[in-house]
């Protein structure tokens, strides 16, 4: 099932909501649920942050079968910015002595199962698969 959503902050709760009832129609685990909506959260509002002056939407795509949930989020008239990539994140130092960013995708490479980037045109694909178990 795909929706497109505005670039905007506001849009997460519709979808949260969006993810929500597809994966509670497959009866998708807790253990599942929350690292889909950590990843999406962080790579939609990734999205929103670095491309403020875009007015194009971002379409998400969402499979869910066999307890196994399979995002896309596809940005338009974007920059190259490629997620997959290593982030140097110490993450044994104190918070008040850590530079910002990095820590939100560090997060995402670890808690999904596949994570996988594409671009191309001046579209950018970001997939990632979360599995039961």
């Amino acid at each position: 099932m795909q929706k497109t959503f505005p670039r905007s902050f506001d849009a997460l709760g519709d979808i949260y909501a969006f993810t929500e009832s597809l994966m509670d129609a497959a009866d998708i685990d807790d253990g599942v649920r929350f690292p889909v909506h950590l990843a999406m959260e962080e790579l939609f509002t990734n999205m929103v942050k670095h491309c403020p002056d875009n007015d194009n939407e971002v379409l998400l795509e969402i499979d869910v079968a066999d307890g196994t949930v399979a995002v896309t989020l596809t940005d338009f008239g974007v920059d190259e910015f490629d997620v997959t990539a290593e982030r140097d994140v110490d993450t044994t130092m104190p918070l008040d002595g850590r530079v910002p960013g990095g820590l939100g995708l560090h997060l995402v490479q670890r808690m999904v199962d596949k994570l996988e980037y594409e671009y191309r045109d001046r579209q950018s694909t970001v997939r990632f698969t979360k599995e039961s178990g």
